[in-house]
């Protein structure tokens, strides 16, 4: 995630309390930043701050908008009145938090947004060079058909949805098993080395990472 926030202090509380959650996070402290770290990382969610240094915050969200970045937005701001909030959500915000906020809730505001797919009507998933059709199961990277098994393609297809995000060694099997398929624990971890090599040898620009004592990440 990145987080869009010009107080240090509050910046680095909420990337703790996301570090305690499991989730990976970049801090960008104006609009500038925010641009630069999006040229180099796709995110899973941005929370945006409107009173930027630099710019005003709905500027911002306005030039993700138009240029079609549609990755999911929770504007973070002390601006509570109603016409603030309507111009959030009506230039694309997903979601709006006014300050002074509980962590908790801010939380699950972001957990309700990861769950809810940006492009329901998108048979699509994209992440770099790497394309999956979650209707016929294909997987494309570069172009080129890679060959994958069920239970690789529902691996693959787990971690871009959470890509960008750490993906737990538990919620990998609450998926293979909710999918029907059941595998020990060495056995997921073959599958998962599998879908890396094949990645890799495709020439995937997404690798998957393992996080010692915690999962993977797909980024």
């Amino acid at each position: 995630m990145l987080i869009t926030e010009d107080n240090g202090e509050l910046a680095e509380f909420i990337q703790e309390a996301l570090t305690q959650e499991s989730y990976l996070s970049d801090i960008a402290r104006s609009g500038g930043e925010l641009k630069l770290y999006l040229q180099k990382t796709s995110y899973a969610a941005i929370i945006l701050d409107l009173g930027l240094p630099d710019m005003d915050g709905i500027e911002v969200l306005k030039n993700l908008r138009r240029t079609r970045n549609m990755v999911p937005i929770l504007i973070l701001t002390a601006r509570g009145g109603v016409q603030d909030r309507i111009k959030g959500l009506d230039h694309g915000a997903d979601d709006y938090l006014i300050k002074p906020f509980a962590i908790d809730e801010l939380i699950a505001r972001l957990r309700a947004l990861l769950r809810r797919p940006s492009e329901l009507s998108n048979t699509k998933l994209d992440t770099g060079n790497v394309s999956l059709d979650i209707i016929s199961k294909s997987v494309i990277v570069n172009g080129n058909n890679v060959i994958m098994g069920k239970t690789e393609v529902a691996i693959l297809e787990h971690f871009m949805w959470n890509s960008g995000l750490t993906v737990s060694k538990e919620s990998l099997e609450d998926m293979v098993y909710q999918d029907g398929y059941t595998l020990t624990e060495n056995a997921l971890q073959v599958a998962v080395h599998r879908v890396r090599k094949k990645l890799s040898e495709a020439g995937a620009t997404p690798v998957i990472s393992t996080i010692r004592g915690v999962g993977y990440l797909f980024k």
